[in-house]
């Protein structure tokens, strides 16, 4: 019965830190929409969001063929 009141509790929090995280890929997805992609990423919530959205990391004059 006490490990149904820790799910019930924890619930909320898991919750919570989900929807944060969203957040924070929403902002740097609107806010890279503003500005050259193939600039390095400017901080670290960027770096994250490129590699969450699988954009990775690319330089300016990097050759492709």
């Amino acid at each position: 019965m006490i490990a149904f009141y820790v799910i019930l509790a924890a619930s909320p929090v898991l919750l919570l830190g989900s929807v944060a995280f969203l957040v924070l890929i929403v902002a740097g997805i609107r806010k890279g929409d503003r500005r050259d992609l193939t600039a390095s990423p400017s901080s670290r919530i960027d770096t994250i969001t490129r590699r969450v959205v699988g954009l990775g990391v690319r330089s300016k004059g990097e050759d492709e063929s």
